[in-house]
């Protein structure tokens, strides 16, 4: 037993002996390779404003029209030689088109947009925090060297002193000491740590000393240090990757937060494209009529229409087409805040691309079961995930507090194994021959007077775990509100669309009427005339109010599916991160 205990030992030293050298380099290595670390790139603003300024480059300035002093009519035989004829600004499709789907526009977004993009570095950064937490229980190399120059007087030699009449024990301890220390430290789950350490020691005597010289000592020893009380178990000690690990998961929520807003901006401003395409429509459709009525009544000036009709018609004439040019622009807007949203490199915002839609929006009554949708909301809106990994947070802290309660009681373990000799070249043959073994077995108690300060973090951290709870308890009403809220919308935008389309029905109705009348060969009165314009007029605003309350709908649907949570899943998009985290 003896001599198997003995060529372990050894092995174990000259082991940790050989290798000595290497790891005293490693703090070295490490340093040289932090030093050599890749750093980004600088940050150059003109690299990212340069497409931009490249898109922009070469567009031609739209030409700005006179302001007109006199009134011109429009028909081509009456404007003067070299009068411009009336804009109504550039029409829909003079630039480069793109027609998209909505799926489209969203995949674009999903790829390219930035504010998508800024958020997406939340939950890696948090998922790098949570490296930082568990790196505390990755293993610690140390090692460090010492040179001590002793001289001191020991007690080892006697003499009588006449002097003082007594016997002085006195000698002289003159030796230069070479240390050498190297082990791994481990911190435990428990909440203990465990080290193993070798340490050899050259110790130089004094010639004139009976002491062997140089003399060699080796020693391997195992500690392990375990509280019993205060920080005992795996539930105290890996409370900060608890908690960083529900941190992460809150900002991946975040990070899909900002995904679903954004796609629900993407689908809004797409809505709101399709209504101000059909705006223009009808305002070229109105603009066309009151033109038509305009050069009806010119072509019957000094029969039966005197000035003021002419002037009647020729007035909403210019008011439709003022109507035209703002729609126009209108649908642009919408086609800018697109390019905006989505980031496609290709099309920028400075582009001349006009992106314009492709689906038509739905005009199906959808209906939707509240008691299916709060339930829906309940199981998937992010914010209730979110508060239940703070509720899970605070709780952990509170368990951590509650065992900070408890007195220190540590257990501390140490065995060792010790030999010498007295030069290297012997190392083998006596050192390991003659192997002392030794263990230490102790308790380290601390108690706190008064404990004001553990009972105070209990406290506030009771007072916060309540408080999350109680969030958690207010984010269900506001959920169960947001569903409530977002189907009374789709009811009323529906009813809505049933009360535009009889108001269209009505008005065209009553412009057939006025057609029939001019037919019949009534005389275009001022009166009649007015009566013609203002019908055209009311037809085009129904109708302009029939595809708001339409778009309105659409973007209704797409509301309740943000107030349920299923915003991403109604559109098709999966989030990886999220089913991996599941």
């Amino acid at each position: 037993m003896d001599i198997r205990m003995s060529i372990y030992t050894k092995g174990t030293v000259v082991a940790i002996r050989a290798a000595a050298v290497t790891l005293l380099a490693f703090p070295v290595i490490i340093l040289t390779a932090g030093c050599n670390a890749h750093d980004p790139e600088p940050f150059d603003a003109r690299v990212w404003q340069r497409p931009e300024k490249d898109f922009s480059r070469g567009q031609v300035p739209q030409e700005m029209a006179p302001l007109p002093t006199t009134f011109v009519s429009p028909a081509s035989d009456t404007r003067p030689a070299g009068t411009p004829p009336p804009t109504t600004g550039p029409a829909l499709g003079t630039e480069p088109v793109i027609r998209v789907t909505l799926q489209d526009v969203i995949q674009r977004a999903v790829s390219h947009s930035l504010d998508v993009k800024v958020a997406g570095y939340g939950p890696a950064i948090s998922g790098a925090r949570v490296t930082e937490a568990e790196s505390a229980f990755d293993p610690i190399f140390f090692s460090q060297a010492s040179y001590e120059k002793r001289n001191r007087q020991t007690a080892l030699t006697t003499f009588f002193d006449q002097g003082r009449n007594r016997n002085i024990l006195i000698d002289y301890d003159q030796s230069d000491v070479v240390t050498f220390q190297t082990g791994l430290r481990q911190r435990l789950e428990s909440g203990g740590q465990a080290e193993l350490r070798y340490q050899w020691t050259n110790t130089d005597n004094d010639p004139n000393r009976s002491l062997e010289n140089p003399f060699y000592e080796n020693e391997l020893v195992l500690q392990i240090t375990q509280p019993l009380l205060r920080d005992f178990g795996s539930d105290r000690n890996l409370a900060e990757i608890t908690i960083a690990r529900n941190n992460q998961r809150i900002s991946l929520l975040d990070f899909r937060k900002q995904l679903e807003d954004t796609l629900a901006q993407v689908e809004q401003q797409y809505w709101q494209l399709v209504a101000n395409e059909r705006k223009v429509t009808i305002r070229e459709d109105l603009l066309k009529l009151s033109m038509g009525t305009s050069d009806i009544l010119l072509k019957r000036m000094g029969q039966d229409v005197t000035r003021l009709q002419l002037s009647q018609a020729n007035a909403s004439v210019e008011s439709n087409r003022a109507q035209l040019i703002r729609a126009r622009a209108a649908v642009r807007d919408a086609s800018d805040k697109l390019k905006q949203l989505i980031n496609d490199p290709d099309m920028p915002v400075s582009s001349p691309v006009l992106i314009l839609s492709s689906n038509d929006p739905t005009q199906e009554a959808i209906q939707f079961r509240f008691e299916e949708q709060v339930d829906s909301a309940l199981n998937n809106r992010l914010e209730l995930a979110q508060q239940m990994a703070r509720i899970d947070s605070a709780e952990v802290t509170r368990r951590a507090a509650k065992n900070n309660l408890l007195p220190k009681l540590d257990a501390v373990l140490q065995g060792s194994a010790q030999s010498g000799a007295d030069d290297m070249g012997t190392l083998s043959d006596r050192s390991f021959n003659n192997t002392h073994f030794g263990y230490t077995i102790g308790l380290q108690l601390e108690i706190p007077i008064g404990n004001r300060g553990p009972r105070s973090i209990y406290r506030r951290t009771l007072l916060t775990r309540q408080q999350e709870v109680d969030r958690y308890r207010s984010f269900v009403e506001q959920v169960t509100l947001d569903v409530k809220t977002a189907l009374r919308e789709i009811h009323t935008t529906w009813d809505e669309i049933v009360a535009r389309r009889n108001e269209v029905n009505a008005q065209l109705d009553a412009l057939r009427a006025i057609q029939q009348r001019e037919e019949g060969d009534e005389p275009l009165t001022p009166t009649f005339v007015q009566l013609k314009l203002d019908t055209q007029e009311r037809v085009a605003g129904a109708q302009s109010n029939e595809a708001d309350a339409i778009s309105n709908y659409n973007i209704a649907i797409q509301r309740l599916e943000q107030a349920k949570g299923t915003l991403l899943r109604y559109n098709n998009v999966v989030m990886a991160e999220e089913q991996m985290q599941r």
